[in-house]
């Protein structure tokens, strides 16, 4: 008596399929190691960019009116939500503005009336809770100069 045994027969490109398949799965892997990887230097470089909630001693407002030492009559008055006004009382002119401050910095934005907003960056320095000082760009309605204030209230 004869065994006949059942053989599949082999393909030619059987093996030419699981290669592909290999290589298909491999560049797979790779790119999702990349894909890993990129998303891992993109967290840690926005872990390491400056955020302004991330130190709330750095961010700050101011509020109050502080008159100008050497000209009284000239008041900025700073409210907490970042807004303001600055006023001569000799001469009448007003000016809105928005600001914040952060670290040495007071960022102002100005609103002339019938004139486009525009932006500055000062330097402010409290010397007191009474006394501060702000130091203007050349582009200031002032020039470059540094101002010392005074709390009125």
């Amino acid at each position: 008596m004869k065994l006949i045994k059942s053989v599949t027969p082999f393909r030619r490109d059987e093996g030419k399929d699981h290669e592909a398949l290999a290589k298909m799965l491999g560049r797979l892997v790779a790119l999702a190691i990349i894909l890993v990887g990129a998303i891992a230097v993109a967290v840690g470089m926005s872990a390491c960019q400056m955020d302004d909630d991330d130190d709330p001693d750095s961010d700050w407002y101011l509020s109050g009116a502080w008159a100008d030492t050497e000209y009284p009559d000239e008041i900025m008055v700073f409210y907490g939500d970042g807004t303001g006004y600055w006023q001569s009382d000799s001469t009448g002119d007003y000016l809105d503005f928005d600001y914040y401050c952060y670290g040495d910095n007071i960022f102002f934005t100005f609103y002339p009336a019938g004139a486009p907003s525009y932006n500055l960056n000062c330097y402010i320095e409290m010397t007191t809770g009474k006394s501060m000082s702000i130091t203007w760009p050349p582009s200031s309605m002032y020039g470059a100069v540094t101002i010392y204030y005074y709390r009125v209230n």
